[in-house]
């Protein structure tokens, strides 16, 4: 009873306390996801620093040619490495990350070597009138050129030689100077400090070819050989460091070859020249005419037992030590080979035996180095399996085993080990001393690896730099995957025996298991809302680190490299990590093309297929076809192929080498994978049964490609029903005479046509000339004019051809085809007009020059006699370009930007807009601002923001490559050759996706402030 003697109603106290509670419920709510959404938006509310997010970028050096460990006295040990792709670089040992690098495009480096904090490098540089040899000076801890001079006038005989045997370079003892060999003839006497040429030795007039300098006490000695009727014979050729004054003194002797001569020693030691000459090995103290020698016999009875089986010829290993007189000799054996370490004598001058390295079963690497205590190292590596190498470590000085190491190792990855590059160092452990090792590791694909004791530390995958063709590959959905890969992990046999309630159980306890991401999950979930960054999983992490299938937009593929001997897979979400790589260098000698050829949409798994050639002198050359499955790079073997599943039925082969391989737009009825057509040499097609009913409508051309003089037609004749099936010419078109082909134009693999013609201002239409057999040839003449013609492949006929006058033939043509729209670019030197510069020439093919006109057939085909209206334009461009790509999207809907790759190292987006021939050379009227044009210029703008890749420098760009993601207005973009780059671009910006910087957190706020104030305002019931 309350003070007014009235009992209270229940029923509305019960009503009020609810309401309350509600409200307070409600705020709590509010409030809680209020502060997670401000909390999110200020932890990924990143707007400047959008570099990175949506690209990645991967640098690389290329396969090591020369390295070597230095060792400075105030910082720590870095890898110098000279590569195969003409780069210098500085490597990390502990993780493998580049400090620093420098590309010597347009360059072959031939020589590379280190002494007191700087290296030298020389270059040779074979384009056109700029042939010679540069010398450069390079600081070692910064990477910075110190000076540069060029060498002229050395005959350039064999100028283009990659193994640098005329080219060799020296320090003198005290620092001071540099002296360099180059041509084989050519001696030059360089200043540290400045570069300064002291003297200079020109031998070109000698018949003596100079191999190697040797520096000892002032005095320079070029070791060379000369050519007599069957032998080489050595020759000294000695120059004072100071003056320049030589002498010659040829030696009594026979060689075979190079390789059966070594040179020791210099420096601070004297050095030598020992070689094999019939049944002795012979030693000549440089500086002197004495000749020690030693029996063959004497060494394999006496000195060294493991040479007692030895069935082949002696190989001089150098060690490269500096001013060291040890070297290696290893010679095989029937079942395998052996080796031993010898040095020179410094006072008698006489070859003697350290220590016996043994007979292995296997081939053996071997590398050398110098601990602190100027103690000689030797390591030994091998392969003992297809997994596993051993690396033996032995100080021949004492005849003592110091290690030995057993390394896991995949050759189906890598290959065989081709070289390798000791460090050794001091490690203590309680009251003794040990040697640690570590090994630099090049294998046969081209990557490189780090060994360190019983284990790899890292890895490069250098062989990315050899590139030659990429796939991109579309991941499946995840119900896709989940079908081969389910949640159970259950095998076949399992799935047959185990019972529903053990299978219950099973997967009860496996959401159990799961329960713990689920924080995660929901915390993923919400940053992925905040930011609209639908690349991230919110899928637990349990096996999402291992699964391979599609995010929501399609922005999660795999790019398959195709290399030299090898395929690579890589992750685009996950920074281009490696998926899968696998090594085929047995089989083949260099792949040609990569296909895919069933997508993961029309049957899981996808399949690749790889075709390469196997050359073999003895045995003839042959064509090989891989099937792969995409997501594991394991071999596809079909249900019917598994019983009968050997090795040597993984690949189909045919015995000569393909002249030209096609993807054909037909399928195999059982297995749903496209088929792919072989054209050898002799023009004979191979391919399946299945071919015959495309084979009526299937036309190509052949041309001898860049270089050549004309283009051919063919078209597969089926006069009978075995293979190969035969080929006749329809047609040849001779260019004029003297002229050659400069440049092909290509189309992107994806190319999706959203619309047969092109709207104007008026609302009329002009229609596109859509032919799919149009090709574009550029060919140069030797009065360097530029003849651009477009040809009909089906009937061979020329469908437009344009001139061009003074087209210098030292800059590239590149030329690219999508949808009716063909460009090419080229260096104008157009002295009328006064314009030298590069230019682009942007070409519209419509089917009439007047609007909603069309072809009177419908169906388009070839052998009609309509001809296209070309609407063209010129354009100065403000860069030269290396190669051209497009982007291409899922339906053809965004206007197309074309992305040019520039010599600046960096890559260039340009709307059609601006290279749309039919900008108006007037100001713009109402239909012209209808139809969004821009008024013409004469010059593309050279405006920073069309730079793609902002600030950060790609090398060595041979294509780009573009794929569409799920997304309609987001194109995929991968620019590769020696660097890699990805990115995520949108011609039309992203009018199909909420922008990031879209207040989603207010707009939940909103609502669920309405929600609050409709609880709140409405009516008690």
């Amino acid at each position: 009873m309350d003070n007014h003697g009235q009992i209270p109603n229940p029923m509305s106290l019960s009503g009020w306390q609810s309401t309350v509670m509600v409200r307070l419920l409600l705020e709590t709510v509010l409030i809680l996801i209020l502060s997670l959404t401000i909390q999110v938006q200020y932890a990924f509310g990143i707007y400047a620093d959008q570099a990175g997010i949506n690209d990645w970028y991967q640098q690389y050096i290329g396969t090591p040619k020369c390295s070597f460990f230095h060792r400075p006295p105030n910082r720590g040990t870095t890898i110098l490495i000279a590569s195969e792709s003409n780069v210098i670089a500085s490597i990390k040992p502990f993780n493998g990350i580049i400090e620093w690098r420098q590309v010597l495009e347009g360059e072959i480096i031939l020589a590379f070597k280190g002494h007191n904090g700087i290296i030298v490098v020389i270059a040779a540089i074979s384009v056109s009138e700029h042939d010679g040899y540069i010398v450069r000076l390079w600081e070692i801890q910064t990477g910075f050129m110190l000076w540069e001079k060029k060498i002229k006038s050395v005959g350039f005989n064999q100028i283009n030689s990659r193994n640098g045997g005329e080219v060799d370079v020296v320090f003198t003892a005290d620092g001071m100077n540099v002296i360099v060999l180059v041509g084989g003839h050519v001696i030059v006497n360089f200043n540290n400090i400045d570069g300064r040429q002291i003297w200079r030795s020109d031998l070109a007039e000698s018949p003596t070819l100079l191999h190697k300098l040797v520096e000892h006490n002032q005095n320079i000695y070029a070791i060379g050989l000369k050519k007599s009727s069957k032998f080489y014979s050595i020759e000294v050729v000695t120059h004072d460091v100071q003056t320049g004054v030589l002498k010659s003194t040829s030696l009594s002797s026979k060689i075979g070859h190079i390789k059966d001569m070594i040179v020791v020693g210099g420096g601070s030691n004297t050095g030598f020249i020992v070689w094999k000459e019939g049944q002795y090995v012979r030693v000549n103290r440089l500086g002197s005419d004495t000749i020690e020698q030693s029996s063959l016999e004497s060494l394999y009875r006496n000195v060294i037992p493991s040479f007692a089986g030895v069935i082949g010829d002696l190989e001089f290993v150098n060690l490269n030590i500096s001013s060291r007189t040890e070297f290696l000799i290893q010679a095989p054996t029937a079942n395998g080979n052996s080796a031993a370490v010898f040095k020179i004598d410094l006072e008698s001058g006489r070859l003697t035996a350290l220590y016996d390295l043994g007979h292995r079963n296997s081939t053996s690497i071997y590398s050398g180095a110098l601990d602190k205590s100027e103690q000689l190292i030797i390591s030994r590596t091998r392969l003992l399996s297809k997994d596993l190498v051993k690396v033996e470590i032995v100080a021949p000085a004492h005849r003592l085993a110091l290690g030995s190491h057993e390394i896991s190792y995949s050759m189906a990855v890598s290959g065989s080990i081709k070289k390798s590059l000791l460090d050794v160092t001091t490690k203590k452990n309680n009251e003794t001393t040990s040697v640690a090792y570590r090994m630099l590791i090049v294998s046969d694909d081209g990557s490189i690896h780090f060994f360190k004791e019983d284990s790899i530390a890292w890895n490069r995958e250098e062989s990315l730099t050899h590139a030659t063709e990429v796939e991109f590959l579309d991941l499946p959905e995840k119900k896709l995957w989940t079908q081969e890969v389910d949640e159970l992990d259950e095998q076949s046999e399992e799935s047959e025996t185990i019972s529903p309630f053990a299978r219950y159980v099973r997967r009860l306890m496996n959401h159990i298991e799961q329960l713990k991401d689920f924080p995660d999950y929901l915390i993923t979930y919400v940053q992925r809302f905040a930011t609209g960054n639908y690349s991230v999983d919110p899928s637990p992490m349990t096996k999402a680190k291992t699964s391979l299938y599609r995010d929501t937009f399609g922005f999660r593929k795999l790019l398959i490299f195709m290399t030299r001997t090898k395929l690579v897979a890589l992750d685009t979400s996950n920074k281009g990590q490696i998926v899968w790589s696998r090594y085929f260098g047995g089989t083949i000698s260099e792949f040609q093309k990569i296909f895919v050829v069933r997508s993961s949409t029309v049957k899981y798994p996808p399949v690749i297929v790889a075709i390469g050639v196997q050359k073999n002198l003895d045995k003839g050359n042959i064509t090989r076809l891989f099937r792969l499955n995409a997501l594991t790079g394991e071999d596809f073997i079909t249900d019917h192929e598994i019983v009968t599943h050997t090795e040597d039925n993984i690949s189909f082969s045919i015995p000569t080498i393909a002249h030209r391989i096609f993807k054909l737009p037909v399928e195999e009825p059982d297995e749903r994978t496209h088929i792919i057509a072989l054209l050898d040499e002799d023009l004979k097609a191979s391919s399946l049964k299945a071919f015959q009913k495309f084979s009526a409508s299937f036309y190509f051309t052949l041309s001898d490609g860049i270089g050549g003089k004309s283009l051919n037609g063919y078209k597969v004749a089926i006069d009978k029903i075995s293979q190969p099936f035969s080929i006749s010419r329809l047609w040849k078109l001779n260019f004029p005479e003297g002229n050659t082909i400069v440049a092909i134009g290509h189309k992107p693999n994806h190319e999706k046509v959203a619309s047969l013609g092109r709207v104007l201002g008026n609302r009329s239409v002009l229609y596109k000339y859509l032919n799919p057999h149009i090709v574009a040839v550029a060919t140069l003449s030797p009065s360097t004019s530029l003849d651009f013609y477009l040809i009909d492949t089906i009937k061979g006929s020329i469908l437009y051809h344009a001139v061009h006058d003074n087209v210098s033939p030292s800059h590239p043509v590149q030329i690219i085809q999508v949808e009716n729209t063909i460009m090419y670019h080229f260096w104008s030197e157009d002295q009328e007009k006064q314009e030298k510069g590069y230019k682009v020439v942007v070409c519209d093919l419509y089917e009439s020059e007047k609007p909603d006109e069309r072809f009177d057939n419908l169906n388009f085909t070839s052998f009609a006699n309509e001809r296209p209206h070309v609407n063209a334009q010129a354009f100065m461009f403000p860069y030269g370009v290396r190669t051209i790509g497009v982007t291409t999207t899922k339906n053809g809907i965004p206007i197309r930007e074309f992305l040019f790759a520039l010599d600046t190292y960096q890559v260039f987006g340009l709307s059609k807009r601006f290279l749309d021939p039919r900008r108006p050379q007037r100001a713009l009227t109402n239909e012209d601002k209808e139809e969004m044009l821009i008024p013409y210029e004469p010059t593309i703008p050279d405006n920073k923001k069309f730079i793609l890749s902002y600030n950060l420098p790609i090398y060595g760009i041979r294509q780009i490559a573009t794929s569409p993601a799920l997304l309609e207005s987001t194109s995929l973009v991968l620019a590769y050759g020696l660097d890699l780059w990805f990115t995520r671009e949108a011609p039309s910006k992203t009018f199909d996706v909420l922008s990031e910087d879209f207040s989603k957190g207010t707009l939940l706020a909103t609502i669920l402030g309405l929600v609050v104030g409709i609880l709140i305002t409405k009516p008690p019931p």
